[in-house]
């Protein structure tokens, strides 16, 4: 038996030392392991609230138009939008958006350049009278506009994620 228990601990211990040495150079000891990833992609498909696309129909305009919007740190971010000298983390802009009535979401329209990992959250609007300009880039009245809680997304290291931008607001102003 004694003998076997020495058999059983040189294997545990060759075993051990072979799982710890994987790309060990054999000098030192240690593992090379790889950093994880610190960034991840956002593909972003597009859908619109079906009752507020019903709504913009009412008042002859259609859920179609350019999207401009930025990708905000989603703890720079509260109900009401970015935080007071928060930066955002990138500008988005999609144009020829033609979002279906039913709600149904887009194909994948736009994706990302590398985003940090973690929550991401997703501020726009759509401009669906194309009045808006460069100078003064803002939605205006009925202009279906996207919220915080609708549009969080998780930003995982190494991976494309796919993600719907949500208009569940036309903008009231």
């Amino acid at each position: 038996m004694r003998g076997r228990g020495r058999v059983w601990a040189a294997l545990a211990s060759a075993a051990l030392g072979c799982a710890g040495s994987k790309g060990d150079s054999g000098a030192g000891g240690g593992a090379d392991t790889a950093p994880a990833p610190t960034e991840g992609l956002l593909a972003l498909t597009f859908a619109i609230d079906s009752d507020y696309a019903a709504q913009l129909a009412e008042i002859g305009e259609a859920p179609r138009g350019s999207f401009y919007g930025s990708f905000w740190r989603g703890d720079e971010v509260t109900g009401a939008g970015p935080v007071d000298g928060a930066v955002d983390l990138g500008a988005i802009e999609v144009s020829g958006l033609d979002l279906a009535l039913d709600g149904t979401a887009s194909a994948v329209l736009f994706t990302s350049g590398p985003l940090p990992v973690g929550e991401v959250v997703v501020l726009g609007f759509l401009d669906t009278d194309a009045n808006s300009t460069a100078a003064d880039r803002g939605p205006d009245a009925k202009d279906p506009v996207t919220l915080p809680s609708d549009n969080d997304f998780d930003v995982l290291g190494g991976e494309t994620t796919e993600a719907r931008v949500f208009f569940g607001l036309l903008n009231p102003i």
